[in-house]
């Protein structure tokens, strides 16, 4: 089972929707045995998805799930075959574990920058890019399933 874990600051805009796009993705090219989650590097569990991200998400044609933040540990890196970071800061924050990554770093998006209390204008180009990336995930790491 391939486990990827999409890691921003709190947990509640970018990696959400990473979390989500790359889920529905998954579903619709039926590709099983992923297992898909997120965390945050500063964030407390149980927060809701910012309002400005599941209206992005509506707007890709992308169904809202329910969602809770959770706060990243060492565990949930363990147990990952990647941890895709949204930037070059939370991964090296993380540099002590050889399963990181950036967005970047696997999909030659750039960095996903944080839309937290911007417009949703700035969500919408995040989700954009987002599902950028998440399309050449799905060619990178899962091309041979599809």
């Amino acid at each position: 089972m391939i486990k990827i874990l999409f890691v921003c600051t709190g947990n509640t805009c970018r990696s959400p929707m990473a979390e989500i796009i790359l889920k529905q993705k998954l579903k619709w090219a039926g590709i099983k045995n992923v297992r898909v989650s997120s965390a945050g590097t500063n964030t407390v569990d149980g927060l809701p998805m910012n309002e400005n991200s599941k209206k992005a998400l509506k707007l890709l044609g992308i169904p809202y799930r329910t969602f809770k933040s959770k706060r990243i540990n060492e565990t949930l890196i363990e147990k990952s075959t990647y941890v895709i970071c949204m930037t070059d800061a939370q991964k090296e924050y993380l540099k002590e574990f050889e399963n990181v990554f950036t967005f970047n770093d696997l999909t030659g998006v750039g960095e996903i920058l944080d839309p937290y209390g911007q417009g949703l204008d700035v969500y919408v180009r995040t989700s954009h890019q987002l599902e950028d990336g998440c399309n050449t995930l799905m060619k990178n790491i899962f091309g041979g399933l599809l």
